[in-house]
């Protein structure tokens, strides 16, 4: 199956802040995961935490920085135990007059539990963005 999901949420803040949000792992921390990233291509780190209960998920995801151009674009290789191919994530953000867009793109041949479990996360992850930065 295809995954192909894509968000956007604007921020009323500058691009440079956002993108630090997005890309320092103790940011990270604070609205997705907690991880071991590091802001270079070709770094792996893992993304871990407490699967929900009745959650198939193991609990974590292994990462890879594939492109990091501060402060417009990453892209990440996301790694799932049941796909034999990692999905990609892939973060833009442009200013806008009212501040920053980001756009979230997670793509790739996925499983039917895969795409529902990413489809249903990145919605809450990228509120607790918008919370993080305290925004709207």
């Amino acid at each position: 199956m295809k995954l192909d999901l894509n968000l956007e949420r604007t921020f009323p803040h500058p691009v440079e802040r956002v993108w630090d949000a997005i890309s320092s792992a103790d940011s990270i921390a604070e609205w997705l995961f907690t991880c071991d990233f590091k802001p270079e291509i070709g770094h792996k780190f893992t993304f871990w935490t407490t699967p929900p209960e009745g959650s198939s998920w193991r609990g974590w995801t292994d990462i890879e920085v594939l492109e990091f151009t501060p402060p417009t674009r990453m892209v990440w290789a996301w790694e799932s135990a049941d796909i034999p191919e990692p999905t990609r994530v892939i973060f833009e953000l442009e200013p806008t007059p009212e501040g920053t867009r980001l756009k979230l793109s997670h793509v790739g041949d996925s499983t039917e539990d895969d795409i529902a479990s990413v489809s249903g996360g990145w919605p809450v992850k990228l509120d607790a963005l918008v919370s993080h930065l305290g925004g709207d």
